[in-house]
């Protein structure tokens, strides 16, 4: 029997322990060369049915990159930005984490703690998404975030079936609208439904495509910094617009106190010819309207304005995304990347459009069985300019003034003029933009 001094045995448990690969290295566990684990904090409740195309990407992907190994973390709503807040200011972040365009997450993507993308970023991969998809995200231009979706927070519907009924169709300019109200209320119609009691409604969903139409982005970018005013024409202009559609008839009564569910059980009732809404509508119809009846549905941008410098747009906000820790580098770096790539490219987009998402992947949609309101949204939604939606590119805390006045306004106690000195002194004084 071989006996071992103190000195032999430990010398012996030495070599064993080295000539066993992947275990330790300098006091940490060595990963396989070909092997990379991703840690993740992601907003998504994969228990969601409306999360389903996300749980079948994760699944597609990670068959086909075997290479790479998640440690997911999941949270929703207000606990998720409340923990992620926390992990910035302990600098005990993932490696991948969900990011918002606009302010939502600045704490992240405004602090240095989220990566620049623009490094993997080819003309040839951008090329394939929506015009909007990779607008600056950074004062420099830097781009955090890809958004697989555009939340399109503008449309109108119109019931075809009742303009034909009247004699009418889909209104072209403002003017032509105005000139529908009488002979569709004597039809016994209402003309446009839309709900603003909880009011926000009416900035996101008409106000942001108003100003956008007047103004266009070049002279919302200057109002956000003080080198315009939201005293001048675009916005005052916009302002005057929704007024006189409250006093000309346009909106059915009672479009204050009505909340937006409400409004859009009076379109699906066919008691108005349009419904102003967001893009995202069409799901909703496609599940709960007769077959008919959504045949009948028109999706459509609000009609010409007099005066517009950016005809035919809507407005929209690019859905939250994936974002990487700015510390990644190497191959975890490429591997967070490639993840990104496929969630937000062709593979991806193409499994996310299968579960009811459109996505800014430009796909080939004569390609896929979708119902006709949501190729009207994806085509819809590929072929208008979009705007910005204020209360994405302003601070919120303004909100809580520009909201309560723009109802005012609609309820003739306030106006236009009014709403526009009020906020604008609001945004000069408080406002981070301005700063």
């Amino acid at each position: 029997m071989l006996k071992l001094t103190h000195r032999g045995a430990w010398l012996l448990i030495a070599l064993t322990v080295l000539a066993i690969p992947g275990l330790f290295a300098n006091g940490e566990k060595e990963e396989e060369s070909d092997s990379v684990t991703l840690t993740t904090y992601f907003q998504i409740d994969p228990a969601n049915p409306q999360q389903e195309g996300y749980v079948k990407m994760l699944e597609a992907f990670e068959a086909s990159r075997p290479d790479i190994t998640f440690e997911h973390e999941y949270a929703t709503g207000e606990a998720f930005h409340q923990k992620f807040q926390a992990m910035v200011a302990s600098r005990q972040l993932p490696d991948m984490f969900t990011t918002y365009v606009g302010k939502r997450t600045a704490y992240v993507t405004e602090t240095g703690n989220a990566m620049d993308l623009r490094s993997f970023l080819t003309d040839d991969f951008m090329g394939h998404f929506s015009s909007a998809t990779f607008e600056a995200q950074g004062p420099e231009g830097e781009i955090y975030t890809i958004p697989p979706s555009m939340a399109v927070c503008h449309a109108m519907y119109a019931n075809t079936a009742i303009l034909d009924e009247v004699g009418l169709k889909p209104a072209e300019t403002y003017e032509e609208l105005l000139a529908q109200v009488a002979p569709l209320k004597e039809a016994g119609y209402y003309t446009v439904s839309m709900g603003n009691k909880d009011q926000w409604v009416v900035n996101s969903w008409l106000l942001s495509a108003f100003v956008e139409r007047m103004g266009g982005k070049e002279w919302f970018n200057k109002a956000m910094v003080g080198d315009a005013s939201f005293t001048d024409t675009p916005f005052v202009r916009s302002l005057e617009f929704v007024d006189e559609m409250v006093k000309k008839g346009v909106f059915s009564p009672g479009v204050n106190q009505m909340s937006n569910t409400e409004a859009d059980q009076e379109f699906y009732q066919q008691k108005s010819a349009y419904l102003i809404d967001a893009g995202w509508r069409t799901s909703a119809m496609v599940s709960i309207l007769p077959q008919e009846q959504q045949d009948a549905i028109h999706m459509m941008a609000f009609p010409a304005l007099p005066g517009e410098v950016s005809p035919n747009s809507s407005a929209a906000v690019p859905s939250e995304g994936f974002g990487m820790n700015a510390n990644l580098k190497g191959a975890k770096a490429q591997a967070a990347f490639d993840f990104i790539a496929y969630y937000t490219g062709k593979d991806g987009a193409t499994i996310r459009l299968n579960h009811g998402e459109i996505p800014t992947f430009g796909l080939d949609y004569s390609n896929f069985d979708l119902p006709a309101l949501q190729l009207q949204y994806a085509e819809y939604s590929l072929t208008h300019p979009m705007g910005y939606v204020i209360d994405a590119k302003m601070d919120p805390e303004g909100m809580g003034l520009l909201n309560p006045d723009l109802q005012a306004m609609m309820f003739g106690n306030i106006t236009p003029e009014e709403v526009a000195a009020r906020y604008e002194a609001w945004v000069a004084e408080n406002d981070s933009n301005r700063m």
